[in-house]
């Protein structure tokens, strides 16, 4: 869980603890807390051991809830030498560079399965991909589909992420994501890809460009993910669109903030056609700024949250179809002339 939106749950797992009667523990000080959230009039803070405390107001103390992140595995897992960060792999030792820089045309790759495989791996810094679907509903389905497609002894069942001739911004080809409508029992389906190569932290600019054509009337749910994967259920900022039609963004921890256009001042993101999206964020816990542009209209721009608490960091992206929770039919999006930078794409007016 994260305070508040991953201690949406915390109302249950509370109540668990009262009913065993968990040992109350002294109040931190506050140096040592990262973040205080009030989920149903009950506060909870999280410390900078990773774990989320309730607070028992009445005596001064605190009962354990839940372990959101380990900084002893983090501080193994990054090295940092000067400017540059590597993340250690655990089992080789091998280091591999992360970067603040990104940029990927699709170009040069097979159509279908064969191409996705190429993509995947240090050449490209694609690391993996998400095919959740009505045929691969639960974790361990599309992990191991998504393990029979690298081995080559599989391929796409309903959903697909892929090189694709069949539109590109620039150059000869994109990647084609397709998602099926989720079945009832589903959160959504998914059809994306993502890079772990990248390290975002505090204070950093994250600039972020693509191309999308969505084909067809139907809108998927989410764009783009800015995730932190060492934290326990991979809180981040998303690139969404609102009521299925109006670019926004929203921070996927505490309340949710959502970022999102000016009523009576929207633009539609139009189907059937390239649109130029440029998304900007500076990262910060409480004072970030957060910015979207339509081809060249400026359509949000914003203050508040763009990370969850201070010190974490964001190091995947996921693009593509990451979410796709409305509506009874499939969506189709092509992604092209993907683009990750700290350097402005667009200049302050």
């Amino acid at each position: 869980m994260l305070l508040t939106g991953l201690l949406a749950g915390a109302g249950a797992i509370s109540l668990i603890s009262l009913l065993q009667r968990p040992e109350e523990v002294a109040a931190r000080p506050d140096d040592a807390v990262l973040r205080s959230a009030v989920v149903d009039g009950i506060e909870y803070k999280l410390a900078n051991d990773g774990n989320v405390f309730r607070v028992i107001e009445e005596r001064g103390t605190w009962t354990w809830v839940d372990r959101i992140f380990d900084p002893e595995q983090i501080a193994r897992d990054y090295v940092r030498e000067g400017d540059q960060v590597f993340r250690v792999d655990a089992d080789s030792g091998r280091r591999y560079a992360l970067k603040k820089d990104f940029r990927e045309g699709f170009e040069d790759l097979s159509e279908g399965a064969d191409g996705l495989r190429s993509l995947i791996g240090e050449e490209r810094q694609w690391t993996e991909f998400t095919l959740q679907s009505p045929r691969t509903p639960h974790v361990a389905d599309y992990v191991s589909l998504r393990s029979g497609i690298l081995r080559g002894d599989a391929d796409f069942e309903d959903a697909s992420v892929a090189p694709s001739q069949q539109h590109f911004h620039s150059g000869q080809q994109s990647l084609k994501c397709f998602a099926p409508a989720k079945s009832a029992t589903m959160i959504c389906s998914k059809a994306s890809l993502g890079t772990g190569f990248l390290y975002f932290e505090e204070n950093d600019s994250f600039w972020f460009q693509a191309w999308y054509r969505i084909e067809g009337p139907t809108r998927p749910f989410t764009l783009a993910d800015l995730e932190c994967r060492d934290v326990k259920e991979s809180p981040g900022i998303r690139l969404m669109l609102f009521d299925g039609k109006l670019l926004g963004v929203e921070l996927k921890a505490l309340h949710k903030p959502k970022y999102q256009q000016v009523a009576g001042k929207t633009l539609t993101f139009p189907v059937d056609q390239w649109v130029r999206v440029t998304w900007n964020v500076v990262l910060h816990p409480d004072h970030g700024r957060i910015r979207v542009w339509q081809d060249d209209s400026l359509v949000v721009d914003g203050t508040g949250p763009s990370l969850p608490f201070a010190g974490i960091m964001y190091n995947n992206l996921e693009v593509g179809i990451s979410a796709h929770s409305f509506g009874d039919d499939a969506a189709t999006l092509f992604v092209d002339d993907v683009l990750v930078t700290t350097s402005p794409l667009i200049p302050d007016p």
